[in-house]
């Protein structure tokens, strides 16, 4: 057996080594020997959660702006809306289009009105990058002293991009865009850059959004002109529009307006003298003259301002003929009207329109009730007239060879099956045409509308001042054709200025803030349309109409008054227009639906609304003579015509049936 030699041990080694002067091998290893290095893992992993954080939040960046608006152009200075309407004495009525006043720079206005803004909404604004984190944290430590939120940590940037780009949505998305947005516009606009465009696009209340439709619509000024009190007054505003705006409660506003300027006195923006100085002011604060009534006017004159002017780059300034004293005593008439007796008559709307002689519009009432419906029944509403389109019909017949003494017999007619019966089916027999105009003899118009022709009254009506389609039938005679009430008021005007043309007109000049001139109306030359006899002629016949007519209730105590009934079949509209020496106006009362009313008639309600108004417009105006005085007596000898004859109640002979005949003939076989 071979003994296996033993290995030294480390020991032996280590002594042998010690025995020759060399340290031991353990001593070796542990000096020369490196150190092993230990591996790690959490520098990779960091590195990957890097990486994948890097990687989803390029994702979402690119997700959230993909979905963002574009930015450019926000400094542009579009064409302002702002359209300002005045009455004929220069009295406000409303300011119309003020959603975005004319753009004003912020180095444009006095560095305080800025400074009131900074003050109450971000007094770091200058020193943050769009977000402000010690503003976020020192709005979330008062929140959470007050157990609600009484601060918030938007910046003015962060309220930039929310009011012209974002919803008011609490989303997520919807703040991290808010952010996103911010952080751009702050790279791309500077910080006056920023007031200027958040001045110009905040809501301040009472429909109004920017600083300069604030200021004149609160105060009656530009923005570069507003003093320290009212800057603080509209930078208040802001957080509560609606309560804080100098219209909706100017008590609160003032009251508001204090902490603005104690919030400017501590940020050092103002001294304390100045503080005091403006506490202490209590601004004016204009008010729209406007009744609740006035807005249909308003907006039919914007509507033809724009018509005019086109788009300008300056609000304007619109002058008309309307005049606020008689808008106030006509919406006081038709609202105490309808009140009395319109749920008794079961009409629910109605309409009025005042011209001067001349056709100046002075009052408009489109409805009961401009809040609950702005639809304006005055310029737009197609109505039957009824008895109140005979004036057209009458006149034709004067202009044929008529006079108000010739007589014509009320009663029973067929024509081709219509047959046209009185209110009540009542007739008169033989009367003059006076009389049976002021009566509303339905059979008598017809007759004369036969007479006549058609087209003739259509043509007559037309020329006038009607301007909706007329069906040139016999059954116009009857106001059966859709018209307008400001149609209506002016084709009268014709009569009461003693025969002209007297069209609707409202606005008289139209100017910029500049003091351009867009329009300034010139007064045209007159126009006759009927002549002096005929309207003398027809003034007397509608002076007979509420001196003994159907119109009696609207006869004015003191003044010489003409005018004409209507009442449609079924009572779906009733009417009275009628005019005194310095005054036109067209009455009516129905239903939207056209449901029929409850024996509505225009010598009814419309008439006592029409009396009601007058009076009080015409309170304190001398009394005058209407502009047609008659030139010819109802005493004349009366001249009989052959269709009245060929139409009464006795049997025709042959000749004058076939005289007759030929009339329908030419009228219903001519194709009219």
């Amino acid at each position: 057996m071979v003994k296996r030699r033993k290995q030294p041990t480390r020991k032996r080694i280590a002594a042998a080594t010690a025995s020759k002067g060399n340290p031991a091998p353990a001593t070796l290893r542990k000096s020369q020997r490196k150190p092993q290095k230990k591996t790690r893992t959490w520098p990779y992993a960091l590195t990957l959660l890097a990486a994948w954080g890097l990687i989803l939040g390029a994702v979402l960046y690119f997700h959230w702006i993909s979905t963002l608006p574009d930015t450019k152009g926000l400094m542009a200075k579009g064409p302002s809306r702002d359209i300002t309407i005045l009455d004929d004495r220069g009295r406000l009525i409303a300011r119309h289009g003020l959603t975005q006043g004319a753009m004003v720079d912020v180095e444009d206005m006095p560095p305080y009105v800025a400074n009131a803004f900074i003050a109450i909404e971000d007094r770091r604004f200058r020193e943050h990058f769009g977000l402000d984190p010690i503003g976020l944290l020192r709005a979330a430590y008062e929140n959470a002293l007050a157990g609600h939120v009484v601060q918030g940590g938007s910046t003015i940037t962060q309220q930039l991009a929310k009011n012209l780009f974002l919803t008011a949505n609490r989303t997520l998305d919807r703040k991290i865009q808010e952010a996103l947005l911010a952080l751009y516009l702050e790279s791309r606009y500077s910080k006056n850059q920023i007031l200027t465009l958040y001045l110009n696009r905040v809501y301040f209340g009472a429909g109004v959004y920017g600083i300069e439709a604030a200021a004149e619509r609160f105060f009656g000024k530009p923005a570069s002109s507003l003093n320290l009190t009212e800057a603080a007054m509209l930078a208040g505003s802001v957080k509560a529009p609606a309560h804080y705006n100098p219209l909706a409660d100017p008590d609160a506003s003032v009251a508001r307006a204090r902490v603005v300027l104690r919030a400017m006195e501590s940020s050092g923006f103002i001294t304390q003298e100045r503080f005091r100085e403006a506490s202490a002011t209590r601004p004016r604060v204009v008010h729209g003259t406007g009744t609740p009534g006035s807005g249909y006017f308003v907006d039919w004159v914007v509507a033809r301002a724009r018509t005019i002017t086109g788009d300008v780059d300056q609000p304007i300034t619109v002058t008309t003929t309307f005049d606020l004293d008689t808008q106030r005593k006509a919406e006081r008439a038709v609202t105490r009207g309808l009140a009395a007796e319109g749920a008794k008559l079961r009409a629910h709307q109605a309409a009025l329109v005042t011209l001067s002689p001349d056709g100046a519009v002075r009052a408009m009432i489109g409805g009961k009730s401009y809040q609950a419906s702005p639809f304006n029944r005055a310029t737009d509403a197609l109505r039957q007239p009824g008895s109140a389109f005979k004036p057209f019909v009458y006149l034709t017949a004067l202009e044929a060879g008529h006079r108000p003494s010739d007589t014509m017999v009320d009663g029973p007619i067929d024509i081709r099956g219509w047959k046209p019966s009185n209110y009540e089916n009542r007739f008169e027999g033989e009367m003059t045409l006076t009389n049976a105009f002021a009566k509303s003899s339905n059979t008598i118009a017809a007759k004369l509308t036969i007479e006549s022709g058609a087209k003739a009254v259509a043509r007559t009506a037309h020329r006038l001042g009607i301007e909706s389609a007329l069906s040139a039938v016999p059954s116009l005679a009857l106001g059966t054709s859709g018209v307008k009430p400001i149609e209506m008021a002016a084709g009268y005007a014709a009569f009461a200025n003693g025969g002209y043309v007297a069209p609707a007109y409202a606005i008289t000049e139209i100017k910029g803030r500049n003091g351009k001139v867009y329009y300034r109306r010139k007064t045209p030359a007159p126009q006759r349309v009927m002549s002096p006899d005929n309207a003398a002629m027809m003034t007397q016949m509608m002076r007979e109409t509420v001196i003994s007519g159907t119109g009696r209730a609207a006869r004015l105590t003191e003044r010489p008054t003409a005018g004409k009934t209507g009442t449609t079949q079924d009572f779906h509209d009733a009417w009275f227009v009628g005019f005194t020496a310095d005054y036109v106006t067209a009455v009516w009362i129905g239903n939207d639906d056209n449901a029929p009313m409850k024996h509505a008639t225009g010598g009814g309600l419309p008439a006592h609304i029409f009396k009601t108004f007058m009076e009080d417009a015409e309170s304190g105006l001398p009394v005058r003579p209407l502009a047609a005085t008659p030139l010819l007596t109802t005493a004349a000898t009366p001249t009989p015509r052959a269709v009245a004859v060929s139409l009464d109640d006795s049997p025709p002979s042959e000749d004058k049936r076939d005289a007759f005949d030929r009339i329908i003939d030419s009228l219903f076989g001519g194709g009219t």
